[in-house]
């Protein structure tokens, strides 16, 4: 009887054992898949503050400076072309502006950085928000100041410039999608 006991025990605490180890399995399943997602999104987000602190360690934060100085100084020109819709006279007041070699030179190292930044963005290998927070609104101020003369300088099939315009054109998304970067963020 005790023989009889000790195999119904060892019969029960196995499928207990068989049990446990497969409801561990299904449910280390979905944890193991969360913490890769985190991970593919610290990756994500710690790549994008490398921008940032590339963008603040060089001169790129001067160049911007500089820039935003600059257009600022024919704002109220620019607005005035800006109410009257006339965008022959915007970009003849952009190009007037990348006249001078320093702005010239200024533009076109932001250009390349932001070239570098938004295509990062949109194939989801930087993080959106942290781009948004981050660098979006130097990319506002620049678009502003010169986007007609960006824009007019891109030749078709070249890359050149779309950064910029892929920055200043994100939107925030939800906090829980931010999390799988395929299903739809469109950041062109």
């Amino acid at each position: 009887m005790a023989n009889i006991d000790r195999k119904r025990l060892a019969e029960i605490t196995a499928a207990v054992l068989s049990f446990l180890v497969s409801l561990t399995t299904i449910l280390g399943i979905p944890v193991a898949l969360f913490g890769y997602l985190m991970t593919q999104q610290q990756t994500r987000v710690d790549r994008t503050f490398q921008f940032y602190k590339d963008f603040r360690d060089g001169n790129l934060d001067a160049d911007v400076k500089l820039l935003v100085e600059k257009a600022n100084a024919k704002a109220k020109e620019m607005q005035a072309l800006v109410d009257k819709d006339d965008q022959a006279g915007i970009l003849g007041l952009q190009t007037s502006l990348v006249r001078d070699a320093q702005v010239d030179t200024a533009l076109a190292h932001v250009i390349v950085f932001f070239d570098a930044v938004g295509p990062c963005v949109a194939h989801a290998l930087c993080d959106a928000d942290a781009t948004i927070a981050l660098l979006q609104y130097q990319a506002k101020q620049l678009v502003k100041g010169y986007g007609a003369y960006v824009y007019d300088q891109q030749q078709s099939g070249a890359p050149f410039g779309n950064g910029i315009f892929i920055v200043n054109a994100l939107e925030t998304s939800s906090r829980i999608w931010s999390l799988f970067p395929w299903p739809g963020r469109n950041a062109n």
